[in-house]
């Protein structure tokens, strides 16, 4: 199973094979827990996501295409995170925040930055389908063009093209903000 790539393994999947659930558990499940918990800062909500998204692509596998799994994993991922967030109605500490974005930039007030914070990923919630998957990947996930092109299955020019546009969107939206946080910590 192990030589088999992510597609493959998620076909099998599809007709109910548990080995290939299995290894495909066994590739991603630390790495979503790790991108989870850096978000939540909880071990017990984190697992409880990362379940919650292998249960479900169990259960619908067999009524679901998907094209690129990991992005996929990702994505339902951060999907979950976000509606953890908001149903605890953004009561992260400062701690929590600057966690996320791995940023700390002490001359401004924490909640001016947490405000910020809020109204960028409100922002990033409604970028295009595709910019946002893109935007997400480079900035989130760490990967590069090249990488995002690889996983996407498109050209490292059409990434790139997708990163303008979402930085170009989210420029527009948060112009009334400070511009040396727009710069430092998101774009």
């Amino acid at each position: 199973m192990k030589e088999l790539t992510d597609q493959k393994l998620y076909e099998r999947i599809k007709d109910s094979d548990h080995s290939a659930f299995q290894e495909l558990f066994d590739r991603y499940w630390k790495k979503l827990f790790g991108f989870t918990f850096r978000m939540l800062q909880n071990v017990e909500q984190s697992e409880d996501i990362v379940q919650e998204i292998f249960l479900s692509l169990w259960e619908k596998a067999p009524l679901k295409d998907v094209a690129h799994i990991k992005s996929y994993l990702y994505s339902a991922v951060k999907y979950q995170v976000s509606s953890v967030i908001r149903n605890q109605k953004w009561e992260l500490d400062w701690d929590t925040i600057e966690g996320i974005y791995e940023v700390q930039v002490p001359t401004y007030d924490p909640l001016e930055l947490e405000e910020v914070n809020r109204f960028v990923e409100i922002s990033i919630d409604t970028l295009p389908p595709k910019c946002k998957e893109i935007y997400c990947l480079q900035k989130e996930e760490g990967y590069t063009a090249k990488e995002i092109a690889s996983n996407l299955n498109i050209s490292p020019r059409t990434v790139e093209g997708h990163l303008h546009k979402a930085k170009k969107i989210l420029k527009a939206k948060l112009q009334l903000y400070d511009v040396l946080v727009l710069t430092v910590f998101y774009l």
